[in-house]
């Protein structure tokens, strides 16, 4: 037996933003946008996706203070002003931040208690304003999942806080969008979505319909994000990534990741490293890790990738990573194996929980010596 939950309208496609004021007329006549605070302004994108707005006829209110990693109190102040402001409809447009500060502004904006109760763990009890995504990015998923990833900066911890009533209404994906991504930014993001379909492809609660989504996805992925890296104007590659990390977010939101990422989590919100970062340099050794746990699905992944034997793969993605520029270690970022029994205890999440091969905190330290 297993679940599947695809509830939000996909449109994708190069130029799709242009449905965003008809899918936004059938639920309500005042947004509210949020997005990061300077980037899609930067770029053309914020006053694009606004034109298209307020050419609907629709009320628009700008929160544009959202940070990388967003925290509680940034959150906080988002859903004040939906609520005083007396939003409709909440659009997030951005990466994987602006994401989940927009779904959790929507979800908690009609609740009765604070974030930081949610945060805390209170369950989401009645629908939130409808939430309408646009991805800037080709990696996080978060325009599709039903979780809201936040950070507590007082005491450097990042979770989730999960709910179907998180799930986006509606979701804009337009390749078009991701043709001014840096190169590195670029690279970490391609990385988060490689890393969610092979950890979604081998976790314990996968299933056949995810592993066809996830196998699609790692080799749609490996395939062009070196090229993406390279030449990000290339429309053609930009829309094979957006598909690629689109397929991933299908897979990983319903099959769940893995220890890569219950280690990314408290590594990102303790030594600010980019998350996608976080995933490419753990990826090999938690592959290595987990190897004899899933043999025939591990010699899949290889096929996939153009790898012949499976004990090759972790090798293979240490030469990938260097293909696009990004390091094998940890060290700009001052971990040490002191830190390690902290890093440790704030794994211990649902993704720790889904990794194919159970992780002892002995394991857990080994896999970590080898990122230093």
């Amino acid at each position: 037996m297993f679940l599947l939950m695809y509830p939000t309208r996909i449109i994708f496609g190069r130029g799709v933003i242009k449905e965003l004021g008809k899918e936004l007329s059938s639920l309500g006549k005042k947004a509210l946008l949020v997005t990061g605070r300077s980037s899609m302004r930067k770029t053309g994108i914020l006053d694009r996706v606004t034109g298209v707005i307020k050419q609907e006829g629709i009320s628009l209110d700008l929160f544009d203070r959202v940070e990388h990693d967003p925290c509680l109190e940034t959150v906080n102040q988002g859903i004040k002003i939906a609520r005083i402001k007396k939003t409709d409809v909440v659009i997030g447009l951005g990466g994987g931040s602006a994401m989940d500060a927009a779904k959790a502004i929507a979800s908690l904006a009609r609740q009765s208690g604070t974030i930081w109760e949610y945060y805390a763990g209170r369950k989401i009890e009645k629908e939130g304003l409808p939430f309408v995504a646009i991805p800037t990015t080709a990696g996080t998923g978060a325009e599709i999942t039903n979780n809201s990833v936040l950070t507590d900066r007082k005491v450097s911890l990042k979770k989730s806080i999960r709910s179907p009533y998180m799930i986006a209404r509606v979701a804009l994906v337009d390749p078009e969008l991701t043709l001014f991504l840096p190169s590195q930014v670029t690279a970490y993001t391609g990385m988060d979505a490689f890393t969610q379909a092979l950890e979604s492809y081998v976790t314990r609660t996968s299933n056949p319909i995810t592993d066809t989504l996830a196998l699609q996805a790692i080799e749609i992925i490996f395939q062009n994000l070196p090229q993406a890296v390279a030449n990000g104007k290339d429309a053609e590659i930009r829309e094979k990534m957006a598909l690629g990390s689109l397929l991933s977010a299908m897979a990983f939101s319903n099959s769940g990741l893995g220890a890569v990422h219950g280690l990314a989590h408290p590594i990102g919100a303790r030594f600010g490293v980019p998350h996608g970062l976080a995933c490419a340099i753990l990826l090999p050794h938690v592959l290595g890790f987990n190897l004899i746990s899933r043999p025939e699905k591990f010699t899949q992944i290889a096929k996939k990738i153009g790898v012949k034997r499976v004990e090759d793969l972790p090798n293979a993605i240490e030469r990938f990573l260097e293909r696009i520029g990004l390091p094998l270690n940890f060290r700009p970022y001052g971990i040490t194996e002191a830190h390690f029994p902290s890093i440790i205890a704030e794994s211990r999440s649902s993704s720790m929980s889904k990794n194919p091969r159970e992780a002892s905190d002995e394991d857990l330290r080994e896999i970590l010596k080898w990122t230093i």
